[in-house]
C-alpha cells in the first residue's frame, strides 16, 4: 500500500512539472506571437509613410500652384516693394485680394506670409504675425520651389506659440534672379500629424483592440537635447504640455536609422516597436505595441496549463488523503 509520502511526491511532483510546462509554453509561444506583431507594425508603417508622403506631395502642388498664379505674384510684388509699411496695410485692397488667393489653399496651414529679404513679415493671413522677425535660417527653411519636394525641413519650436512648427520659405522674383522677398508657409502639423491616425474601426470591441495593441506616433526634435510629439495628440486639451521624449526607438530613429526591436517606450513599458526616420521633415514614425498585450494569449495558455496542474496536483494529494484514512480505519477495525 502505497504510504502518505508517496502521494505528497506525487503532488509535488505534478505541480513542479506543469509549472515547467507552462513556462516553456509561455516562452515558445512568444517567439511567432512577437514575429506576426512586427511583421503587422511594418505593414502599418509602411501605409502611413505612403499617407505622408502622398499629404506632402498635395502641399507642394498647392504651393507651386499659388507660386504660379500670376495676381498673386503681382499683389505679392505691390507689398514686398512698398516703400513703407504700416498696420493699416493688413486691410488694404491689396493684402485682402492676397489673402483671398491665399485662403484656397490653406488646409493645411497655419499661416501664409511674406517675407522682406531681411526676414520681415509685410503681409500675414495671421494677423497677429505682422512686423514680426521670422529669420530664414534659423526658425525658416528657405528654398527653390523644385528643391521642395525632397529638401530636408527644419523643425523648431515657434516662439509665438510654443508649438513645434515647420516653416517654408520660397521666393519670389521681381525679374531674372531677383529676388523681391520671400512666401513664408507655416505647416499644420495638426495635419501632419492626422496623416498616421488610423481609421475609425467597424465596431467598439475592434477599436478596444486597436488601441490597445498597436500605438503609432511622429516624433522629431524641437532642440539639440529634446523630443516631442510633433502636434499636441488628438483631443488634447488646449493647454496641452509637450514633455520630453526619449526611448531606443525614438534615438535610432531621429538618428536617421530605421529598424525594429524590444525596448522600454518614454514611460517605461516594456514594447515591441518598428521605426523609420522621415528625411523630408526630420522626424521619427514609431509604430509601437505593448509586449503585455502581444503576449496575453501565450500568458493565458501557460497560466492555463498551471492550473490545470496545479488542480491535478491537489487531487494526487487529497487522494492520497482519502486512500489512508480509508487504510487506515480498516487496520483500526
Amino acid at each position: 500500500m502505497k504510504n502518505r509520502s508517496f502521494w505528497i511526491k506525487l503532488s509535488v511532483a505534478t505541480l513542479a512539472s506543469s509549472s515547467v510546462i507552462s513556462i516553456i509554453t509561455y516562452l515558445l509561444a512568444n517567439g511567432p506571437l512577437a514575429a506576426k506583431a512586427l511583421a503587422n507594425q511594418r505593414t502599418i508603417l509602411q501605409d502611413k509613410q505612403a499617407r505622408i508622403e502622398q499629404w506632402w506631395q498635395g502641399e507642394v502642388k498647392d504651393i507651386g500652384t499659388d507660386l504660379r498664379n500670376p495676381k498673386l505674384v503681382e499683389n505679392s510684388l505691390t507689398i514686398l516693394q512698398a516703400k513703407r509699411h504700416s498696420r493699416a496695410d493688413i486691410n488694404s485692397a491689396t493684402s485682402l485680394a492676397l489673402e483671398a488667393l491665399l485662403t484656397s489653399n490653406q488646409i493645411n496651414r497655419n499661416s501664409a506670409s511674406l517675407l522682406t529679404k531681411g526676414g520681415i513679415v509685410v503681409f500675414s493671413t495671421d494677423h497677429d504675425k505682422y512686423a514680426a522677425y521670422q529669420p530664414l535660417k534659423n526658425t525658416t527653411t528657405s528654398l527653390e520651389l523644385d528643391e521642395l519636394s525632397s529638401t530636408p525641413l527644419n523643425f523648431f519650436t515657434n516662439s509665438i506659440t510654443g508649438l513645434p512648427s515647420i516653416s517654408v520659405a520660397l521666393p519670389i522674383y521681381s525679374g531674372p534672379k531677383k529676388k523681391a522677398g520671400f512666401l513664408a508657409i507655416d505647416l499644420n502639423l495638426r495635419k501632419l500629424n492626422n496623416q498616421i491616425a488610423d481609421p475609425a474601426p467597424s465596431s467598439k470591441e475592434a477599436q478596444q483592440i486597436e488601441s490597445a495593441t498597436v500605438k503609432s506616433y511622429l516624433v522629431a526634435r524641437t532642440s539639440l537635447g529634446q523630443a516631442t510629439f510633433i502636434a499636441p495628440p488628438a483631443q488634447s486639451p488646449p493647454n496641452y504640455v509637450f514633455n520630453p521624449l526619449d526611448s531606443v526607438g525614438i534615438r535610432k530613429a531621429l538618428d536617421g536609422n530605421s529598424g525594429e526591436g524590444f525596448y522600454l517606450n518614454s514611460e517605461g513599458v516594456p514594447v515591441i516597436g518598428t521605426y523609420q526616420y522621415l528625411p523630408n521633415f526630420r522626424t521619427a514614425l514609431l509604430v509601437e505595441s505593448r509586449q503585455k498585450d502581444i503576449y496575453a494569449s501565450s500568458r493565458i495558455m501557460g497560466l492555463q496549463i498551471f492550473e490545470a496542474g496545479a488542480l491535478l496536483s491537489l487531487l494526487s494529494l487529497g487522494m492520497g488523503l482519502i486512500v489512508e484514512k480509508k487504510y487506515n480505519h480498516a487496520i483500526e477495525s
